[in-house]
């Protein structure tokens, strides 16, 4: 149950950081302005400003998987492509979430402080470290809106009991709302910030 969920912790780790310094280093070395003069939409630049990021999540989901497999003996029981698409939804909602703390914070420093708080409950509350239904139903209601907690079911269904992705279409929906919510408040908070 660890190795898989593994898997998820790392991505949020680096995809969540990654993507909260993107806006606000380019804010600080004075090319914010110069992207602003350039016909690319605002969706636009939040989706460039992620791309690169996806290639190198999926990167390290082999990785991690490559690892468990190798050095543990978890190998994959189920769909391969599954998994990754499910890693794609996943890596999405996290650099999203990025985004929008890079549309908040002033500096970079400050970037990787908020990105920080929120990896914290993510590992706590999500069911990486401690069994979900020990905890209270205040903490089980915070974890509901962490993607990770989401990623962890369905990661932990393919990987160990070989489940398809289409039976897991809550936890998906659950992390294709959160990515359209938290990519929608970015472009609308970048915005604001251009006015």
């Amino acid at each position: 149950q660890i190795v898989p969920a593994l898997c998820g912790v790392i991505l949020t780790m680096t995809m969540v950081v990654f993507t909260a310094t993107a806006i606000v280093r380019e804010r600080e070395r004075g090319n914010l302005e110069l992207l602003i003069t350039t016909p690319v939409t605002r969706g636009q630049l939040m989706t460039g400003k992620m791309l690169p990021y996806v290639a190198i999540g999926l990167i390290q989901t082999s990785l991690v998987l490559t690892l468990g497999w190798l050095l543990f003996d978890v190998p994959v029981a189920g769909s391969l492509p599954q998994l990754y698409l499910g890693a794609l939804l996943f890596i999405a909602a996290s650099l999203a979430l990025g985004l929008f703390i890079s549309t908040i914070a002033q500096t970079q420093f400050q970037a990787i402080q908020m990105a920080i708080v929120t990896m914290l409950p993510s590992i706590l509350m999500s069911g990486f470290m401690f069994p979900f239904e020990g905890m209270p139903p205040v903490a089980q209601a915070i974890a509901q809106v962490l993607p990770l907690t989401h990623f962890n079911e369905i990661i932990r269904g393919i990987v160990l009991r070989g489940a398809a992705l289409a039976d897991m279409g809550p936890e998906l929906a659950k992390l294709a709302i959160f990515l359209v919510v938290m990519l929608a408040a970015s472009i609308g908070r970048f915005h604001k910030r251009l006015d």
